[in-house]
């Protein structure tokens, strides 16, 4: 039997989308969180990135939001886009 008790660790890596602007092609590009966040700020993380619009081009790896709410981590893009 596996056992997975999730709320021991209340923390995991945050994913979520950010809105392309002046892109015919893409709309949105998918982002993710260079450290593990507590669950509890997820809703607050959405929120941010809500706001946040990138250009293209945008490569993997680079920095959509540096320090997000004032954790030391950062938001990076999981996915190249040219257009």
């Amino acid at each position: 039997m596996c056992n997975l008790d999730y709320n021991d660790n209340n923390k995991d890596i945050f994913t979520s989308i950010v809105r392309v602007k002046g892109s015919a092609k893409y709309k949105v590009v998918p982002v993710k969180s260079s450290e593990e966040v507590d669950r509890s700020l997820w809703i607050e993380l959405s929120k941010v990135l809500a706001r946040i619009y990138v250009s293209t081009p945008i490569k993997v790896g680079n920095i959509i939001c540096k320090n997000i709410l004032n954790t030391g981590i950062d938001i990076i893009c999981t996915r190249d886009l040219t257009d």
